[in-house]
């Protein structure tokens, strides 16, 4: 029994020096051993990958938002998956309540517990001022409904809210009005 576990210690210890001089062996040639010389490499590929990050779900669930093609109605269903998203992915909201628009403005922008980017500052769903806005240029309507609830409401062409003309969906992304 005792040989038994002088055996397997010498076998792991023989396992362990072995993993130790793989990563020495590669960590004394660099990163790079066995890459193609800097001046064979295309100068062109690597800046255009640091360039242009992957959009994130986010960003492919707001496509074609404020599109004049699509129903108005569209617009904030993409906008109430978003914040399902936001709110699937960011567990400890309660450190960042969402009490209206500029809140989930912010949030979606990475002020939030994970501090991650969901839609960058530069993208259409924001208005000059950084608020989320309607395709008409007006701010979203955000209203709190309950814990992870949102709905919302753009206040449509007449750009006066709460009328006839009012876009609104609710907490569950239905048509409401």
């Amino acid at each position: 029994m005792k040989s038994r576990r002088l055996l397997i210690r010498a076998a792991a210890t023989l396992v362990a020096l072995a993993a130790i001089g793989l990563w020495l062996r590669c960590h004394r040639d660099g990163p790079e051993a066995g890459a193609k010389p800097p001046q064979e490499r295309s100068p062109v590929r690597s800046t255009t990958a640091a360039a242009v990050p992957a959009p994130t779900a986010a960003i492919r669930l707001l496509e074609g938002y404020g599109d004049p093609s699509t129903p108005p109605l569209d617009d904030l269903r993409k906008l109430h998956r978003v914040a399902s998203g936001y709110y699937s992915v960011v567990k400890d909201a309660s450190r960042f309540p969402i009490g209206g628009n500029e809140d989930l403005a912010a949030a979606l922008r990475g002020e939030n517990p994970n501090r991650e980017t969901f839609v960058p500052a530069g993208h259409p769903l924001f208005l000059d001022d950084g608020r989320i806005g309607d395709r008409w240029g007006n701010p979203m309507i955000v209203h709190p409904i309950g814990w992870k609830q949102l709905e919302f409401r753009s206040a449509g062409p007449d750009r006066k809210p709460f009328t006839e003309d009012d876009v609104v969906v609710d907490a569950k992304g239905n048509p409401a009005g």
